[in-house]
């Protein structure tokens, strides 16, 4: 006899044993089994199954949550990198404008001007370039969960059709 808490599989492994090891009659594809042990075991599965799918809805629940939280997390990084990135392009303007001012480094001051604005505008591709990159990642681990997820719903969907055939 089972637990209640024990999987609904199990209890299915376990009537399929019953059934298996059970005395055959004569002449007959029937067999004899414990009616009461057997109705035990279809109780309890009955009573398992709704508490699986309630588990299963949960998961799907906390699944999305996290799905909601990493793209939230990846559109913050993604606004802080742009704020970042305008930080640094104002910064290098501002100390481009200084260095102009000055009559005897113009030449050496827009030179450097240049650069400062594009190590910051490279500076900005690449928080941005690892900002998408974070983002796709955890989506892309979000995914393999829930295709686990789903996989395990499908198979115990299965298990339960599978069983409505037989009742038939």
């Amino acid at each position: 006899m089972t637990d209640t808490g024990d999987s609904l599989l199990e209890i299915l492994d376990e009537l399929m044993e019953i059934v298996q090891n059970a005395k055959s009659l004569p002449m007959s594809a029937s067999v004899m089994v414990n009616r009461t042990e057997i109705i035990t075991l279809l109780q309890t599965a009955s009573d398992i199954v709704p508490d699986q799918i309630v588990a299963a809805d949960s998961v799907l629940a906390e699944a999305g949550a996290v799905s909601d939280k990493a793209y939230a997390d990846a559109q913050e990084i993604v606004r802080q990198a742009h704020a970042d990135a305008e930080t640094i392009v104002a910064e290098a303007r501002e100390q481009a404008s200084r260095m102009v001012a000055q009559d005897q480094i113009t030449i050496a001051a827009k030179s450097q001007a240049t650069r400062i604005v594009d190590e910051a505008k490279q500076q900005a591709d690449q928080l941005i370039f690892g900002a998408n990159k974070y983002s796709d990642e955890t989506l892309v681990e979000l995914a393999k969960e829930l295709e686990g997820l789903l996989d395990q719903i499908a198979a115990g969907r299965h298990v339960l059709a599978q069983r409505r055939e037989q009742e038939r």
